[in-house]
């Protein structure tokens, strides 16, 4: 690998693109697997069970201020590694649309983009255009935060 090269995934979720790490994916599950949360907030999609643990799973765009929707026939779960400081486990999951697609980036095929209107900031680390496509890198530790919260209020 070029030291330039970052391997990264584009996740779908209803009306905005995520920007990931490649190494932040630990597997991507069939919507099935998802058990709904009864009561917490609406950005709460429920938890999967994944190696023998509970794992958290939130709507993303919800999160950040949009709105559920999408077909959920394309839905799927995305685990990921957590950074381990917030959630017992080391895993959250985001609800996707689709499969996850692996990119091979470089410094100039990022270009930064200004935050939307309507983004929360306490989650969105930047947008940016990679060729014709705008994806929100969102921040994954601040992430974490609010669902231990979110559990730890339950």
């Amino acid at each position: 690998m070029n030291a330039d090269e970052l391997y990264a995934v584009l996740m779908s979720v209803h009306d905005d693109t995520l920007l990931l790490p490649n190494a932040a994916v630990a597997e991507v599950l069939a919507r099935d697997a998802l058990q709904p949360a009864s009561g917490g907030p609406d950005w709460l999609a429920g938890f999967c069970d994944w190696n023998h643990k509970r794992v958290p799973v939130v709507r993303f765009e919800v999160l950040n201020g949009g709105e559920r929707g999408g077909d959920p026939r394309r839905e799927r779960i995305v685990v990921l590694h957590s950074l381990g400081r917030h959630v017992p486990g080391g895993h959250i999951g985001f609800v996707a649309m689709g499969y996850p697609h692996l990119v091979t980036l470089n410094r100039s095929a990022l270009r930064p983009m200004a935050l939307d209107r309507g983004d929360v900031d306490e989650f969105v680390l930047s947008r940016v255009r990679i060729a014709s496509q705008i994806a929100l890198i969102p921040d994954l530790e601040a992430v974490e935060a609010r669902i231990a919260g979110a559990l730890a209020a339950a």
